[in-house]
């Protein structure tokens, strides 16, 4: 199991990365056809929301230590998991 400052490293490469990802299909997605770009739309701004709740709750984590910073770290699985499945549905709308 990572440490805390291990997590919170981890966290904080994965959202930098998942910021280069949004605005790379950002710049693919304004080159779409209307139907593909509302399609885009909507994903996208689930996505951006779901990359601001991860910040919050790496601010959390920051914030925390022992029995809270592992609800917030199961927490962040769930929704680190929804984050990439939103990648992976938003990259497979731009393969169509």
């Amino acid at each position: 199991m990572a440490t805390r400052e291990e997590y919170i490293d981890k966290l904080e490469t994965q959202l930098r990365e998942w910021n280069k990802q949004i605005d790379k299909f950002q710049d693919r997605a304004d080159k779409q056809t209307q139907d593909v770009k509302k399609r885009l739309d909507t994903r996208m701004k689930e996505l951006r929301k779901k990359r601001d709740e991860m910040q919050k709750k790496l601010d959390k984590i920051r914030d925390t230590s022992g029995d809270a910073f592992e609800k917030i770290r199961k927490d962040s699985e769930t929704l680190w998991n929804d984050i990439r499945d939103g990648v992976s549905d938003v990259r497979s709308i731009l393969q169509e």
